[in-house]
Order: C-alpha cells, then sequence, then structure tokens
C-alpha cells in the first residue's frame, strides 16, 4: 500500500454519490436533476457511482475488492424500494479513493412499472440512501435529494 493509501484508510469512512464515465467521478450536488436509466435489479432507477476514502479497495497487487452496496430509495419519506447489491467491485483510485460504479438507487418495480407511472415521478423529489461495506465490515453512507427528470 502507498502512504496515501495507508493515511486515508486510517482515517473515518466517507461515502460521496456522484456520476461519470470510465474512471471519471463528478458529484451530484443536492437537489440536481437527474434521469432515470434501467437497473440492473429489474425495474428503473438514478444511475450513481460511489466514492469512497477509509474502506478497504485492494492492495497494489489487486487494485479492486468486492464491496456490499445498499440502494434504498426515499419518497415522501417513505421507502419505494431497498436493493442490496452483493456483486459490487471498489476499485482503488491513484489518490487512494475507492470508485464503485455500475449501481442504480431503483425505484419500487410494482408501483412504477408502465410508461406513465415512471412519468409521474417527473419533478419528484426523492431521497437516495447508498451505503458500502467493505470486506472488513466497515461500513459508510450517504444521503442525497436529486430531483427525477422522466423526459
Amino acid at each position: 500500500m502507498t502512504m496515501l493509501t495507508l493515511l486515508l484508510a486510517c482515517a473515518e469512512p466517507t461515502l460521496t454519490i456522484g456520476h461519470g464515465l470510465a474512471g471519471d467521478f463528478i458529484p451530484y450536488s443536492e437537489g440536481e436533476v437527474v434521469t432515470l436509466a434501467t437497473a440492473p435489479q429489474g425495474g428503473f432507477g438514478v444511475p450513481v457511482r460511489a466514492q469512497t476514502t477509509g474502506l478497504h479497495c485492494g492492495t497494489d497487487d489487486q487494485p479492486n475488492a468486492p464491496i456490499q452496496v445498499w440502494l434504498d430509495t426515499y419518497i415522501d419519506g417513505e421507502v419505494s424500494a431497498s436493493f442490496l447489491n452483493e456483486t459490487a467491485v471498489i476499485y482503488c483510485q491513484d489518490d487512494g479513493t475507492g470508485l464503485v460504479w455500475d449501481l442504480v438507487v431503483g425505484f419500487d418495480q410494482e408501483a412504477y412499472s408502465t410508461v406513465d407511472e415512471l412519468i409521474s415521478l417527473h419533478g419528484q423529489e426523492v431521497e437516495l440512501w447508498v451505503e458500502a461495506i467493505d470486506i472488513d465490515e466497515i461500513s459508510v453512507g450517504a444521503w442525497l435529494t436529486v430531483e427525477i427528470s422522466a423526459e
């Protein structure tokens, strides 16, 4: 491990919810307007990436590690959907952070199964909860409020 990785691993863990392509990470802003995507767990949701510090993300020889990620969506303070992704991977970045991608915080598949039901989400503010649990059972989570664009 590099000295930077060791320093970050000793700090209080953090998780930031964002988006991006390839190795890029762009944090979402609170209240940002987001579009929907097909969720790998079925249905639709908000595509996200998680950037972490303080979690086990591998070694110099193996720069990634398995990680579990809870993905919860709340509408008007009530859980719309909750999903545990047990096959996610955390990738060590050159700056010592971890990056998890290919995540979608989904909506209830029964309540939002038609085009009209998905369109009803347009303009709705929802809260996203993303929590990562590494192989050492260290966990960290973050909340984010976003506005759904179904156009």
